[in-house]
Parts: structure tokens; sequence; C-alpha cells
């Protein structure tokens, strides 16, 4: 969702001038799990990585983060700890917006509060298709929502109604709890069937079952 387009242009104009440019280079850390954020973050250019860390130490992928999505506002209106870590993958920009700044712009328009609501129930959406993923038995039905969600969220259109994820099977396997040994076994029997078609570092959805 494109934080911009949800708001009302003169919301979307006030904070684009508040806020300050920022550059990172590739692998920085933008936001750490657990601590607080003192802002909103806007990306205007690159691509950044929403992961989190299970008990083992790994790193559990939940989604790119593309130009024109903002992260922090749960925690700009809460107050609460990031729950996440924010990971630069390439040299990226954004727009960094204070706290007050915000709640400066909120409290002044009452339809950019509307808007906001709208985004953040968008953002539980999400969360709650990624549990439903992970929460499924079978690797294959895991698998599959996984790619739904991101078809969804990352997908590129391709003709003839396909879609192109630019996502490894390293990082497909942090997103449902598998080993990559096992993801691409069941990836394989995905394309076996005519489902996705393989390619480096991306995976073309050919079709969803019926």
């Amino acid at each position: 969702m494109d934080f911009w387009e949800s708001l009302p242009a003169s919301a979307a104009q006030a904070l684009r001038g508040k806020g300050s440019v920022r550059h990172y280079p590739d692998g920085a850390l933008l936001m750490l799990r657990g601590q607080p954020v003192s802002g909103l973050l806007v990306l205007q250019r690159g691509r950044l990585r929403a992961v989190t860390g299970g008990a083992n130490g790994e790193e559990h992928f939940l989604r790119w983060v593309e130009p024109g999505e903002a992260v922090g506002m749960v925690t700009v209106l809460t107050e609460s700890p990031i729950q996440m870590d924010l990971i630069s993958s390439g040299d990226s920009q954004a727009l960094w917006i204070g706290r007050e700044l915000v709640l400066e712009v909120l409290r002044s328009d009452a339809e950019a509060g509307i808007a906001v609501a709208r985004f953040l129930s968008a953002r539980l959406s999400e969360a709650v298709d990624l549990l439903a993923a992970r929460s499924q038995l079978r690797l294959d039905d895991r698998l599959l929502t996984a790619l739904q969600h991101f078809a969804q969220r990352n997908g590129e259109p391709l003709p003839e109604g396909r879609v192109r994820l630019f996502l490894t099977q390293e990082e497909l396997a942090r997103a449902v709890d598998a080993s990559r040994q096992r993801v691409n076994q069941a990836l394989k029997r995905l394309q076996t069937q005519g489902m996705v078609e393989l390619g480096y570092r991306c995976i073309d959805i050919r079709r969803w079952p019926v």
C-alpha cells in the first residue's frame, strides 16, 4: 500500500514538508527489534527487508518493504518498541518524519486519522495472513499461503496473469520455518505441477490451485 496515496493530499503534503531525507548503504540496520522508534519512515528508493529472529537465532523473513511504504506508525502512536528488524537490501533512501511532527498532522486532520486507521488495518490483515501460513501443518500448504501473501504484497505482474516474485528460496524458507532443502523440494513439486517456474533469485507464479 502506497502510504502517500492513502492520505488526504493536504496531510501528505504536510508530512512530506516535515520530513528529512536519509540514505542507507546495503546491509544497514534501520530499525532494531525491541527498541523504540522515534518517528515514521517512508521508503523513497530501494528495498528493505523486514525480519524477526527465532529462538535458535535464525532470521525469519517477514516481507519486503517497497518504495512508498511506511514503517513505524504503530510505534509512533503507542510508543511501543518495533517488533522487527529493518535492513536495507542494497542502497536505499527514505524520508524520516519525527513522532511529534506526525502526531501534529494527525491531530489537525480527522481524515488523515481515518486514513491511518485503514493503513494499520491492512497491516493487521497481513500479520494474520502470515500467522495462518505458519500454522498450517503441511509444508506445501504453508508454502502456497506464503507465496500468495508475497505475490499480493510484492509481486510484479507479468503477461497471461502470471506474477513474478523477486524472492530467494532461502528467504522463503525463513518465512515458512523450514529448511532451504525442503522448500526447494516443495517448489520443484509445484513446478512439476505447472504452478510455478523457478528462476535466478526469483519465482514466477503461473497459476494458483483451483
